[in-house]
Order: structure tokens, then sequence, then C-alpha cells
């Protein structure tokens, strides 16, 4: 604390854990388990620090940060060595993404994209090639809207339209029969069975 009536070095202990309290730094080493990092602040560089995470509670949150990414130490008492790490903070080795305060985006080193445009309202997802996406949803999913599929469809089951299902139509033309058959080149009449 300050002590006017004491030495100076009260003043400066206390200057400078007001200094060390919010620290710029960046990303040294990362350790994945348990979570923390080392930032290098200056030319220190810090024992491994905890990471405050967007939720770490039931709701958990994880996206790791990685060496060379700006960040921020929070030392409530001055000692670094006791922080908390925040970031990331956009740098011109890793700028923003976008600059369009419409959109939010996720962007991944991979090429991975996640944007959407909330003025547009439009969602555009981007994987790499070679990407796959695995959704599970016992429940069932709904989808609301025209679907135009680029590749082929593959099922498990069976598919129904609004008439019936492809095994129904299956049944049905592995059983219908031809009215009016005529031998030699005439052509049947229409089947007895419609779809």
């Amino acid at each position: 604390m300050f002590n006017y009536e004491g030495s100076s070095y009260d003043v400066t202990e206390a200057l400078r854990k007001l200094a060390n309290s919010i620290c710029p730094g960046t990303v040294n080493k990362v350790r994945h388990s348990p979570y923390a990092v080392k930032v290098r602040v200056g030319t220190l560089i810090t024992t491994w620090l905890p990471v405050i995470a967007h939720r770490a509670g039931n709701n958990t949150s994880w996206h790791p940060l990685e060496e060379g990414e700006q960040v921020l130490v929070f030392s409530p008492d001055g000692n670094i060595a006791q922080g908390w790490v925040l970031g990331g903070c956009y740098s011109q080795a890793f700028p923003a993404p976008s600059a369009n305060p419409d959109k939010t985006v996720h962007h991944f080193s991979d090429g991975g994209r996640f944007e959407y445009d909330r003025k547009a309202h439009h969602l555009d997802i981007n994987l790499p090639a070679g990407a796959t996406v695995n959704l599970n949803a016992v429940g069932g999913i709904t989808f609301t809207g025209d679907l135009l599929v680029n590749g082929n469809i593959t099922a498990t089951k069976d598919i129904t339209d609004k008439t019936r299902s492809m095994a129904a139509d299956r049944d049905i033309y592995n059983q219908h029969q031809h009215k009016d058959v005529m031998p030699g080149q005439g052509t049947s009449g229409t089947p007895e069975q419609t779809q």
C-alpha cells in the first residue's frame, strides 16, 4: 500500500503491481491437458497459466489458444505468475477474418469456414477437400425448403415421398402386368397397376 511517511519502496511496489495487472503478450507454449499456456510478456515467459474460457460449467466449450496468438494476462494482485489469460487478440500476424459488421465468421487453419451474414440472411459453410460431416439426431431431423444435392444419396432404410415409399414402388414394378399383349413387334397396353 502507499506509505507517504516511509520509504518510496511501497509506492514503487504499488506502481509495479498496477502495471502488471493487465499485460499484453503472445502465447509461447500450450499444454492441452490440463489446459494451460505460457505467455511471453516482453522478455519474460510466464509459468503455466489458466485460460479464461467462454463456458466452463455444465455447458463447456473448447477452442484452445495456439502458439503466437496475442493475448492479455490479468493479474489482480499484480503477480503475473498468478494471472489468468484471456485471448485472443487480433494482430498483424493473425488479422480478423472479416471486416463486415453483419457477419459472424469462424475460420480454421485447414481452410474450413463457417460464415453467417445477418443482413443477407445467408449461412455459408465451406469445408476443405476430403472433409466429412457427421450429424446424429436419433429423434429425427426436419428440413423445410427445397433441397439440391450435387452427388449421390444413400439410405440404409426406405425413402418415401408424398405418394408412397420406394419399396412400395418396387413392389408394383416387380409384380405389374400388361394388358393387350401382342406377339412380335407390337406394343403392349398400359400396365394394369398404376404408380
